[in-house]
């Protein structure tokens, strides 16, 4: 909607590059709307909506639009495929999936999509020929034309076929996908796509069973997508969106999906600042009326269109970069109190009230206009200058003009001068003027003793009134001959002035004249800069009433459509707003008599709108029979195609915002001449011209058919299809009438449902300020709502909070998560429970560094909040330190409980008086449950893993139950599965080896700290600038590396040969460069004559410059420090070993189990309750044991890269078979081979770490050493190597029967050993099912393994750690001592002790002895420092800080 909405995103929008003003505004006024996703920690949604044209955009063309870029059709719909299903697991919709493409538009959007696709395929034409200028040699492949992203054209009946085969596969093979009803409403189907979905809502909402704490997520680029959940008056409503950034990104982004930063509006805290925008409307005796929350709502988005939407142009100097929308908030609330009602009567408006509106804005007119003039002669300042007219007449002219009464007064001032004596003194020492003068008058006598040289000054009479009074000046003695001299000279200049006073013009006007005369000359020239601004955009002036009269009532009629649109829907199809500019703000309530009743109409046919809104660049979009009606010189409607137009920058900064001057169409001279062509139309061309309906797609197990591939030769046939398509009925509305307004048994505020955030869970005052607020990385310069938190003094207090200890709270205001307190800390102490929780806190004093380290944390806390939120917490006296919560686990039994940790990358320490103590509404994806029966749990026909040593991680499936326990039917493999994987990652580690620095150094004759220098960011001045002149190898600050160059070891940053030879080029390159910095390896600052004389110093670091460019070191992929990728030529030998295993790998065969405990049986719903913690190496394998997302469930593939996120470890994987939704992982494997994926998604098949087993294979078992963390990164990581913490687990019951037998087959397979692998199902036939290599198709037929799912399964969420440690079944206590003397409780502040600090002691918490040999965190209590505890079901293990 404003100023850059993007219906089609023809050019600027699919990259986003430009600013989106609106969401800025928004953002930097409310600054706590807005929230970046974390997994799990986003609300549950009920349903999903995509406007589906952004997606289809950003996938089919590349940010830049190069002339040179080429996509096929093929990776355009997998891309697009991709996009869907990774924001459809992103949200997890519970009930709706509402997939909308635009269809045909109404004509009153032609306008503007006319004028994108214009200017769209100018520019594509004019970067085409300038590349040639250049000499760019172009692919011989036609460039892809974004402007067939339109309805009718054939790429969009392609890519509607494309989708259903997508939804057909997705609703068969995914789980999540058929609990919920799928909708697609594609091309064929008229109305833009973000309308059809608020169709919808707008209908179910008036149905009698609306749910009103319905949950939606709506996914779009429009900005008019705030308005539109907004006038849905559904409190649970939330717009996703990709992460938007500014200025410019120097890092090289992933193309993996998984890396995409994604944010959600919540509109829920939007209410709750507009609450607070017109807070001062709801005090007593303001309104003559009831204030209504959602009445003022819909005034805002109708005072919002005055800034531009899609329909409408913005009325004249109203910007929303410039204020504009601020400006509209404060008349809007000087205007309500005197209007008697609100002005959009849901979705009506009231003329008369919008007449009082616009009365009041039309002021701001005179605002610009004053601006614009300032510095006009005949206008002093901003402000109407109020000058006497006779002044300004005298200054103007030379002629003086004088009143009467200044007639008469003049006359007794003369007498008073020409009477002076010769000696120069007058018989009367002062002149007293009557104290009755009026004010001009005053001012009149004051410029007259100014000419004529007289001192004058305010004295009182005898009876107290003030007067003035004129003196002569005091004579200076000096020399006689210089002061008759002088005299003579003064007294002809006094002749010259009386005589000049003497023929002054006598004009006798009144104040109230000057004022007229003044206010007509103002009135004459505003009229003025109001008719050229007409005579400018119309081509007439305003005095032409007619034309006048026409443009206004048009602008009313398009208020009226556009509130229609967004409040009923389309009020007629055909109707649009004639002109490219609007009105003047002053002239809008002349259209107020114009006719608002809409005749319907019917829309566009595709072709007549492809005819109406593509230029004669696209013709060969449009069908042939067309081309010549839009390129032959001699057609009747060939001025609808100019060539050339002009662009007016109408006020805008940024070029995508000119308006496009070009004519518009004639809907019946365009009707008439494609008439003269239809029958040209070929049969499938004339299918394409009709409309099409909606159609949902839903899941039955009854139905299976096979559905024929889209794309043949790349996507297979699907032989078991379970998807079925109806026509999508929307409800009806016979009898009901369209609800505006909030829903009775809403829960708003505090009450709002679990995850939507809400302001008044604080208790806080909110004003308008100017307070700086950094949203988008740089300080805002508008007005923010600023939150002031009431009685943080109290709640901040250190005994308050240490009252908490031990309780679930929830932090991070407003986006609240649950936590549980374990430390309470102030500047001078650490407060926590003793050992076993009850008692008194313990109390453990900080050190000097401490204490620093604690007052620049509260300081970090409180700046946080003022500077990104807006919010002033006050000072912060207490500190308090938590454990998230993690999710939920599943104990051995079957039971899920909550699971409470430290998360690297998630904040754990918050200011007290921001805590959240309750909640009203719990998450209902975190309760607490008890077990269920085995039988019910695990009914039989139940699809899962096998966790026990015997084929481990194989497929199985339930067969029946006996004595809690279950048997099983296990598709096995016989022999060992190799380990390529490893071996290839560990022979590149071999032939690819990394140097610590010192031995670069060492190795290359540099002092260490110059090695250091080039290899970051090496700053050097030139001219007053920085400029840096380093490698940009290793971030230390940012913890950051580059892949395949620089990484960090246990001693240090370590180079691969690549750095190696990177500096060694370098260093021969530039060697004077290098020498000079090895002369002062110590600086601090360099200047560029520390290197290189004066006058060549400027050219030689320009060279080196331009090298470092030519080495693109900037563009390197830069990672976090524990981010680990193989090369793309290892991880092409991984996926040609893979193809090798799949092809030579042992037969598959089956085996029958029996006495299988349920510890033993992974569920893929269960995946997130037990996989969370597992560790992975590169090269490990891995299957992917969900039934959900892009990957098929069972598919086996290798780890070739690892990423830490806030909440998960992503793992880049290279599967051993192609599958629709893989991807080339940034080109480093074979297309549709690569994802990106959670770790909680698979199961480590390397290491086995959540293994099932019998108390002799524990025992037999060697135990895992556990490393200390050497890798800094994401804060404290817990457990080995920083992938996940083992946790103390029971020892699981004795085994009996077969199953004993079958675990204890293997004990040598902890590594490897008896990993079988192979492919087939899961019958009793081990061949059965067994794919198939496909010849001619990269995508496999259906899932791998013969592992086919069927029915419903549970959710694709977040994981938690696993209970499947390896444990000693010692005594905890054996070897401890009791009542320590010497007990220390740790601080747990996460700062690094004083180096001073001896560690000793106890400890409280998860984790054993820490890294660092200090202080030991565990429920039982150790010896002395550096023991190793025994691990048995009171220990803990290690857990590095």
């Amino acid at each position: 909607m404003f100023d850059k909405s993007d219906d089609s995103l023809d050019d600027e929008e699919s990259g986003h590059e430009d600013e989106p003003e609106y969401d800025r505004w928004m953002s930097e006024r409310y600054p706590a709307i807005s929230q970046l996703i974390a997994e799990n920690r986003i609300p549950e949604f009920d349903c999903l909506y995509l406007d589906m044209n952004g997606i289809i955009h950003n996938c089919t063309h590349s940010d830049s639009d190069s002339p040179t870029f080429r996509m096929t059709e093929e990776k355009m719909f997998i891309a697009i495929f991709n996009y869907i299903e990774h924001l459809f697991g992103k949200i997890k919709p519970k009930q709706l999936f509402f997939m909308a493409i635009d269809g045909v538009a109404p004509r009153a959007k032609m306008n503007q999509q006319r004028a994108r696709r214009f200017r769209t395929a100018l520019d594509a034409e004019k970067a085409k020929e300038k590349a040639l200028e250049n000499g760019v040699e172009m692919p011989k492949e036609d460039a892809f034309d974004s402007n067939c992203i339109t309805p009718g054209t054939e790429f969009m009946a392609k890519l509607t076929q494309q989708l259903k085969y997508f939804i057909n596969k997705k609703v068969s093979e995914d789980v999540e996908w058929q609990g919920v009803e799928v909708v697609l409403s594609g091309h064929e189907v008229p109305g833009e796509g973000e309308h059809k979905i608020m169709e919808y809502i707008r209908l179910a909402k008036a149905q009698s069973n609306y749910n009103p704490n319905i949950r939606h997520c709506l996914y779009g680029l429009d900005a008019d997508l705030i308005m539109l959940g907004l006038l849905s008056h559904d409190p649970h409503f939330c717009l996703l969106r990709e992460e938007v950034t500014f200025g410019r990104q120097n890092q090289k982004k992933s193309k993996e999906l998984e890396h995409q930063n994604f944010y959600l509006m919540h509109l829920c805290v939007v209410r709750e600042y507009l609450e607070l925008e017109f807070q001062e409307l709801k005090e007593p005796g303001v309104l003559s009326f009831p204030f209504d929350m959602e009445r003022v709502i819909d005034d805002f988005i109708l005072m919002a269109f005055f800034v531009g939407n899609d329909f409408l142009p913005n009325l004249p100097n109203l910007h929303i970069n410039e204020g504009a929308l601020a400006l509209m908030f404060k008349v809007y609330k000087s205007v309500l109190p005197k209007a008697g009602g609100y002005i959009n009567e849901r979705g009506v408006i009231d003329l008369d009230r919008l007449a009082l509106l616009l009365d009041e804005l039309s002021d701001v007119e005179y605002r610009f206009f004053e601006s614009e003039n300032a510095d006009a002669s005949w206008f002093k300042g901003k402000q109407m200058a109020k000058v006497d007219v006779m002044e300004k007449s005298n200054r103007k002219k030379g002629q003086l003009s004088i009143s009467s009464p200044q007639k008469e007064i003049f006359k007794q001032v003369k007498k008073y001068v020409t009477n002076r004596s010769a000696d120069g003194t007058s018989r009367e020492q002062s002149l007293d003027l009557t104290p009755t003068l009026p004010a001009r008058d005053r001012k009149f006598v004051e410029g007259l003793a100014e000419d004529l040289r007289l001192q004058w000054k305010t004295v009182e009479d005898a009876e107290g009134l003030r007067h003035m009074q004129l003196d002569f000046p005091e004579k200076l003695q000096g020399d006689q001959d210089d002061e008759e001299y002088e005299d003579e000279e003064a007294q002809l200049a006094l002749m010259r002035v009386i005589k000049r006073y003497d023929n002054a013009k006598v004009v006798d006007v009144t104040a109230e004249q000057a004022q007229e005369q003044m206010d007509k000359k103002y009135e004459e020239k505003f009229q003025g800069w109001k008719a050229k601004y007409y005579n400018g955009k119309f081509e007439w002036g305003p005095d032409n009433e007619e034309e006048l009269q026409k443009l206004t009532e048009n602008y009313i009629q398009g208020l009226q459509w556009v509130l229609y649109y967004y409040y009923r829907g389309v009020a007629s199809w055909s109707w649009f707003y004639g002109y490219h500019y609007s009105p003047m703000i002053s002239d809008v309530k002349k259209g107020l008599k114009a006719d608002i009743n809409f005749r319907l109409g019917q829309p566009f046919r595709p072709y007549q709108q492809l005819m109406g809104v593509l230029p004669d660049r696209s013709k060969r979009i449009v069908p042939t029979p067309y081309h010549d009606l839009m390129t032959n010189p001699d057609s009747p409607i060939i001025d609808f195609y100019p060539r050339d137009f002009d662009l007016d920058m109408n006020g805008k900064k940024m070029e995508w915002e000119a308006v496009v001057k070009i004519p518009f169409i004639d809907e019946q001279r365009l009707l008439q001449a494609m008439k003269t062509k239809d029958h040209l139309l070929s049969d499938q061309e004339k299918a394409r011209n009709d409309f099409g309906v909606t159609v949902k797609f839903t899941y039955s197990a009854e139905v299976e058919f096979t559905y024929p591939s889209s794309l043949v030769g790349i996507l297979p046939d699907l032989p078991h299809c379970h998807c079925v398509e109806n026509i999508f009925e929307l409800p009806t509305m016979e009898g009901l009438d369209v609800y505006v307004g909030l829903m009775e048994g809403v829960k708003l505020g505090a009450s709002a449902l679990a995850g939507f955030p809400s302001l008044k869970t604080l208790v806080h005052n909110g004003a308008l300020g100017f307070h700086g607020v950094s949203v988008f990385q740089q300080d805002s310069r508008n007005e923010s709502m600023v939150l002031t938190m009431i009685d943080s003094d109290a709640r901040t207090k250190v005994e308050a909070a240490k009252k908490q200890l031990g309780r679930k709270v929830h932090v991070g205001y407003p986006f609240l998560a649950e936590a549980k307190i374990i430390r309470v800390s102030d500047e001078l102490f650490d407060y926590m429970l003793p050992v076993g929780g009850t008692g008194p806190p313990m109390t453990v004093p900080h050190g000097p560094q401490e204490i620093g380290m604690w007052r620049k944390k509260a300081q970090r806390i409180e700046t946080v909040y003022s500077k990104r939120l807006g919010m002033i917490i006050g000072d912060i006296e207490s500190l308090i330190h938590v454990d998230m919560l993690k999710g939920l686990k599943k104990t051995d039994d079957g039971a899920t409980i909550k699971e409470y940790a430290h998360i690297p990358g998630i904040e754990v320490d918050y200011a007290s008086q921001m805590v959240v103590n309750e909640v009203i509404s719990e998450d209902q994806r975190f309760l607490e449950k008890a077990a269920l029966s085995i039988e019910e749990e695990f009914p039989e026909g139940t699809r899962a893993f096998f966790l026990g040593e015997f084929n481990y991680g194989r497929p199985l499936e339930i067969v029946r139950h006996n004595a809690n326990k279950a048997e099983i039917w296990i598709s096995t493999v016989k022999g060992k599965e190799s380990e390529f994987g490893r071996e290839i990652a560990r022979q590149a580690e071999q032939t690819s080896p990394y140097t610590p620095s010192f031995a670069v150094a060492r190795t290359l004759g540099l002092n260490p700290l110059v090695l250091s220098k080039i290899t970051s960011a090496f700053q050097v001045m030139l001219d007053d600038s920085r400029v840096n002149l380093g490698l940009n190898l290793k971030f230390e600050a940012k913890k950051l590396k580059v892949l395949g160059y620089s990484r960090r070891g246990q001693t240090g940053w370590e180079f691969s040969q690549k750095a190696i030879q990177l500096i060694q080029q370098y260093m021969v390159k530039f060697p004077e460069f290098v020498a000079a910095i090895q002369r002062n390896p110590q600086g601090n600052t360099y200047d560029a004559t520390d290197f290189y004389p004066q006058e060549e110093a400027k050219v030689k670091i320009r060279e080196i410059q331009a090298w470092l460019k030519s080495v693109e070191s900037k563009s390197f992929e830069k990672v976090p420090l524990e981010a680990e990728q193989l090369d793309s030529d290892v991880v092409h030998q991984i996926e040609e070993a893979a193809s090798h295993a799949v092809q030579k790998g042992p037969p598959v065969g089956g085996k029958k189990i029996k006495g299988v405990p349920r510890n033993a049986l992974l569920k893929p719903s269960d995946a997130e309750h037990r996989l969370g913690n597992q560790h992975f190496s590169l090269g490990d394998r891995i299957v992917y044991v969900q039934d959900s997302g892009r990957v098929p469930i069972a598919t086996r593939g290798t780890v070739v890269g690892m990423t830490r996120t806030s909440r998960t470890t992503l793992l880049d994987v290279v599967f051993d078979v192609t599958f629709m939704s893989g991807t080339s992982l940034g080109d480093r494997c074979s297309p549709f081979r690569g994802s990106t994926v959670p770790s909680s998604s698979v199961l480590n098949l390397s290491d086995w770490q959540v293994i099932a087993g019998s108390k002799a294979a524990e025992d037999h078992r060697p135990q895992r050493n556990v490393l200390p963390l050497t890798v800094n990164g994401y804060g404290a990581p817990t457990g080995p190597n920083g992938q996940g913490q083992l946790i103390p687990a029971n020892t699981p019951p004795p085994l009996r029967g077969s199953f004993r037998g079958a675990i204890a087959g293997q004990h040598n397979a902890l590594r490897g050993g008896g990993m079988a692998r192979g492919r087939g199902g899961l019958g009793h036939d081990g061949n059965a099912d067994r794919p198939q290599q496909a010849n001619q198709l990269p995508v496999r037929n259906g899932p791998p393994n013969g592992f086919i799912p069927r029915g419903r399964g549970g959710p694709n969420q977040p994981v938690t750690r696993n209970g499947y440690a390896p444990m000693d079944n010692g005594n905890p206590d054996e070897g401890v001592l009791k009542n320590n003397p010497a007990f220390r409780p740790q601080s747990y502040s996460n700062v690094p002790p004083p180096a001073t600090l001896d560690t000793r002691g106890m400890g409280r918490g998860r984790g054993g002895f820490d890294s660092r040999g200090g202080v030991p965190r565990g429920r039982a209590l150790r010896g002395n420092r550096g023991e190793r505890a025994p691990r048995g079901r009171g220990a803990a293990v290690v857990q590095p800080q």
